[in-house]
């Protein structure tokens, strides 16, 4: 019997506790990622915006301003395809329609310095894969980082880490109309009243039109667990400025990350 997958293909079905089979490219815990991911933006796709930062206050700014003011952009996941061809080639023969790679600066560096790598080592490209949502719309809702195995600062070690963790995973959303005092806004209130913690964030003159695209990235505090724990917020133009004299809770935001393996090794007991 036919059934759909959550990647959008079609595969015999399987037995019972039968889990996706490696293919040499990813591996079964990959491709189960990478089927979970795509899920989830199917489903964050027709939720509530305030609804994927939960919990939070229901009637609070935080999910006055994130209802209003944010769109739902993609959910994201780290890979570690054999070669980058090989990974791209995969995804393409199951329907996703990779976009054209770009290098990623931002996760290499977090990469780096979680693991005592080399950036010039760590070769890691981003492409996003096309979804057919609920909605009928067809929309770039994922976000693949695609670390290949053949780099030289691939361990086994790292893939281990990362695919228990899933330091990488996030949501992501789009500020439609940004201004510097709502940015701010929504810094302070996803503090306050979500538990999200402002941990950084860049410029991309790439992205976003002709000035380009600034993006914010949030962690969420030990003290306030959900399932989502990692947030991106992109607004076209350069606020850089609007968030450059904020406070930013760095000794907060390394107890937020050191607690995610505590927290995973609790799940499996």
């Amino acid at each position: 019997m036919d059934f759909v997958h959550p990647s959008g293909t079609t595969e015999e079905k399987s037995g019972p506790g039968d889990g996706p089979v490696a293919d040499g490219v990813f591996s079964a815990t990959d491709l189960a990622r990478l089927d979970d991911t795509i899920a989830d933006a199917r489903f964050a796709s027709m939720a509530p915006a305030s609804a994927l930062l939960a919990p939070l206050a229901p009637h609070g700014e935080a999910a006055a301003l994130t209802e209003r003011e944010c769109v739902f952009d993609h959910c994201a996941v780290l890979l570690f395809p054999a070669t980058l061809a090989a990974g791209l080639d995969h995804l393409e023969r199951r329907g996703l329609a990779p976009l054209p790679t770009v290098p990623s600066t931002v996760v290499r560096g977090r990469l780096s310095e979680r693991h005592g790598l080399d950036p010039a080592d760590c070769e890691v490209h981003i492409t996003r894969l096309r979804l057919e949502l609920p909605d009928g719309r067809r929309h770039a809702a994922v976000e693949v980082f695609l670390f290949p195995r053949d780099s030289r600062a691939f361990g086994r070690r790292i893939e281990a880490a990362e695919s228990s963790y899933g330091f990488e995973n996030h949501t992501a959303f789009v500020v439609e109309r940004p201004s510097a005092p709502l940015l701010r806004r929504l810094v302070g209130a996803w503090r306050t009243e979500a538990g999200l913690l402002w941990e950084g964030g860049g410029h991309n003159p790439h992205e976003g039109g002709a000035h380009g695209s600034t993006v914010t990235y949030f962690v969420r505090d030990h003290r306030h667990p959900a399932g989502r724990r990692r947030f991106e917020l992109h607004c076209a133009g350069d606020l850089r400025d609007a968030v450059a004299g904020l406070p930013r809770p760095a000794e907060a935001v390394r107890r937020a990350y050191a607690s995610w393996p505590a927290a995973a090794a609790g799940a499996t007991v």
